[in-house]
Parts: C-alpha cells; sequence; structure tokens
C-alpha cells in the first residue's frame, strides 16, 4: 500500500470516527475474531464478530470468506448501524482493508 493510501484510510477513519462522537455514538474497535486465521498477528475479524462500540458486524466481503463466514472489511456494516473504519494496512479485499481485533469501529447511533 503506498504512503498516500495509507494516509487517506487514516484520515477516512478518523472522519468516521469523528461523526460517531457528533452523534452521540460510542466510538470502539472490533473486539475479536478468527481462531485461527490471523492478519498482521490479530484475529482477522468476519461477520459475526463483536465490537466494543456496541453491535455485530453483519457486512463482508461477497467472495472472501473467513471460517466460511464473509470477511469484514473497512466499511463493513453492524446490526445497529455503526461501521468499521479501520483495517490492515497491507492486507485488501476487493481493495479494501482487511478489518481484525483492534480495528477502529463507528459505535451504535443513538446508543
Amino acid at each position: 500500500m503506498t504512503r498516500h493510501r495509507a494516509i487517506a484510510v487514516l484520515l477516512f477513519a478518523i472522519g468516521h470516527a469523528g461523526s460517531a462522537q457528533a452523534d452521540g455514538a460510542t466510538p470502539g474497535v472490533v473486539a475479536g475474531g478468527s481462531p485461527d486465521v490471523t492478519v498482521n498477528g490479530r484475529p482477522a475479524a468476519q461477520t459475526g464478530t463483536t465490537a466494543t462500540g456496541g453491535g455485530v458486524i453483519v457486512g463482508g466481503s461477497p467472495n472472501v470468506f473467513i471460517n466460511g463466514k464473509p470477511a469484514a472489511l473497512a466499511g463493513s456494516g453492524t446490526d445497529c448501524g455503526g461501521v468499521v473504519v479501520g483495517g490492515s494496512a497491507n492486507v485488501l479485499v476487493n481493495g479494501k482493508p482487511l478489518a481484525s481485533a483492534g480495528s477502529a469501529a463507528t459505535g451504535c447511533p443513538g446508543r
């Protein structure tokens, strides 16, 4: 990933985290992931993984699966309206950063 792309991803994450705070939602991080697939040493996130700001990841890759579940990516939604905004700087799936434990996520709006 180029330095400019990494900066763009970071700015995207900061912008989403800021909008979550403005909406009153508590920002969080992806709280877990696969027990046997890692990304940069962290468990890879997939649909069904929870985030500390509330919510369960429901969106993911249409064609890349981790333990039979769609891989969670930056931009994947949660069941409460939150969004995964962080991900790996060097592992992309369909052009988007792959999320893992510790990736930034917005909280649930209105909670």
